[in-house]
């Protein structure tokens, strides 16, 4: 019955046969001011801000063309203020298999008339993102023909497909392994950092956020999805009660809808209660974290954002791999001792923190 429905799909959406140019020639061949689709909807903010890279590679590679981006209503705020993106589209996925709202998304893509979609992966593929690809009307479609020297089955939705990642890449860094779409296009960049542009707004909240705060600016987000990547909230608090004793720093914990009961957990353990930041919009954390001295975080979404940021940033590692995951950039340090994150000791911790605040 699978091989039915999947020679069904292959007969209903295989692109046609057309004289596809080279992929290093396929630029000359559209021209510059290109209108280009990207569809990222299935990824977590981490992974989103991660995806930089390859956005500010087709800016630098062709400044004049328009950059469209499909993400989804859990990870759209990572680029809903950055500088390489001109139209952000969002994809609600509840609505999106009602057949009256999929008429209207596929039908507003289609007036667009995209030159290319993309479909950039790292660590899953996405079959909604390469079925939205092969819809959107564009004259060109590119997507993944393996990812990590595994086949895709759906690679015939594509016209271009291409191989990303391989046994011999496992250490590639994710902002890095996602520009393997379009590197046999020849597009590339050197800059492989996060990034979040702070509006002048924003860097107005934030400057008034820390008003007549005259001493070091921390802030520690204690929580992540994922339970293994959570560091003790006990040694949490060790690590907040030193800032206080020995720095009299000013310290706001970032904490997410599914944070509250960590909060709840250190709170009876910290000497001074620090300021709460609950459920703050990405921008305005960013900002936040912009004009801060220090930021200490587990591996997870909040991090990233804070990798976007010029703030030095500590991050804590246990099972995922920091060479593939850690924000890159100036001032980004990360510690890891192994896959149990609780082996990182506190001490390791204001070492580190001792060295960053010396300096600043």
């Amino acid at each position: 019955m699978k091989n039915i429905v999947f020679g069904i799909l292959k007969f209903l959406l295989k692109p046609k046969k057309k004289n596809l140019p080279p992929p290093d020639n396929l630029i000359e061949f559209i021209g510059n001011n290109l209108k280009i689709l990207i569809i990222r909807q299935h990824n977590q903010l981490g992974d989103m801000l991660l995806s930089n890279s390859l956005f500010r590679a087709l800016k630098e590679k062709f400044p004049d063309c328009t950059v469209s981006l499909i993400a989804s209503e859990e990870n759209y705020q990572a680029v809903s203020s950055n500088k390489f993106i001109d139209n952000l589209l969002i994809l609600e996925k509840k609505k999106f298999w009602n057949p009256i709202h999929l008429l209207k998304f596929f039908s507003n893509l289609k007036r667009k008339k995209f030159d290319i979609a993309i479909v950039p992966v790292t660590v899953s593929i996405s079959f909604t993102s390469c079925l939205i690809a092969r819809l959107s009307g564009a004259k060109f479609t590119i997507g993944p023909k393996s990812l990590d020297s595994v086949p895709y089955k759906y690679s015939f939705l594509f016209d271009y497909k291409i191989d990303v990642g391989g046994k011999s890449e496992i250490k590639k860094h994710i902002s890095d392994k996602i520009l393997d779409i379009v590197r046999p296009f020849g597009i590339e960049t050197n800059d492989l950092s996060e990034h979040i542009l702070i509006k002048d707004e924003l860097k107005k909240f934030a400057k008034e956020f820390f008003n007549g705060v005259h001493k070091p600016k921390i802030g520690i987000h204690i929580g992540a999805g994922k339970i293994p990547n959570r560091w003790s909230v006990k040694n949490f608090a060790k690590v907040i009660n030193y800032l206080s004793d020995n720095y009299n720093a000013f310290i706001y914990l970032t904490i997410g809808y599914w944070d509250e009961s960590l909060l709840e957990e250190i709170l009876p353990d910290l000497k001074k209660t620090p300021t709460i930041l609950r459920n703050f919009p990405i921008p305005r954390l960013a900002a936040i974290i912009e004009f801060s001295d220090l930021f200490i975080s587990n591996d997870t979404g909040i991090m990233h954002v804070a990798g976007a940021t010029k703030t030095p940033l500590i991050s804590l590692f246990g099972p995922t791999d920091p060479e593939i995951w850690a924000p890159i950039g100036e001032n980004k340090f990360y510690i890891k001792k192994d896959d149990d994150i609780n082996s990182i000791k506190v001490e390791d911790v204001i070492n580190l923190i001792n060295k960053i605040l010396m300096k600043k």
